[in-house]
């Protein structure tokens, strides 16, 4: 397995391509996707599937661009963060109007109107990975672990040194179950968040406020 990670837009958001041979997965679609697709028509790869950890804007509005260029794409996303893409994306307009103008007057209209309207939701693996839920972040909130290569892609359940906030559709008693969660995997973990650096699990038990002495 090898991983190629991106860190794309105003807020840095992190997606990665994990590829082996010719296959590849993405994980998250922050917009611009170009630098993703380019490095995938530049490897010769052939993508699978688009990965979500959730479904704030910020990790979803590059898919109108990667399904142009791959229509066969499929798009997983945990059920619990449909309310975040229904409604012609009434929630998700309303969250951006009040937490980020900026953002939204970097997204064109014509590309919100091509977003996908469906998903599909995640069952227990997703190809590779394990998948892990971990609300609070948003109640959809997924991480994605590898127990063969001791990788886990967070989303922004887990930072280095924070977590994720809580008050866009979140819970900070989901949030903290989660961390729980998290913190019972090996501590060699490599996690890969969905912003920021990488780090592994030990260093979070040892040096982050939030999963120290969770229990």
């Amino acid at each position: 397995m090898r991983i190629q990670p991106f860190s794309i837009g105003p807020y840095g958001t992190i997606s990665s391509v994990v590829y082996e041979n010719s296959r590849c997965v993405i994980i998250d679609a922050p917009f611009p996707s170009d630098s993703i697709i380019d490095f995938i028509r530049s490897n010769n790869l052939e993508p699978e599937a688009v990965y979500l950890t959730h479904a704030h804007y910020d990790h979803i509005f590059g898919l109108p661009e990667m399904l142009a260029e791959y229509p066969s794409l499929q798009v997983y996303l945990s059920s619990d963060d449909f309310i975040f893409t229904d409604d012609d994306y009434s929630y998700t307009m309303s969250l951006l109007k009040m937490a980020d103008r900026y953002f939204l007057s970097e997204i064109a209209e014509k590309e919100i109107e091509r977003m996908p309207r469906k998903f599909i939701a995640y069952k227990d693996t997703a190809g590779s990975f394990s998948v892990l839920r971990t609300p609070g972040h948003t109640p959809g909130s997924v991480s994605l672990y590898s127990e063969k290569e001791k990788i886990l892609f967070s989303g922004d359940t887990l930072f280095r040194g924070s977590i994720g906030r809580t008050d866009l559709g979140g819970s900070d008693e989901d949030i903290i179950s989660s961390l729980r969660l998290l913190s019972r995997l090996p501590e060699d973990t490599v996690v890969i968040p969905g912003h920021g650096t990488a780090t592994t699990i030990g260093e979070e038990k040892r040096n982050n406020p939030f999963m120290r002495n969770l229990g």
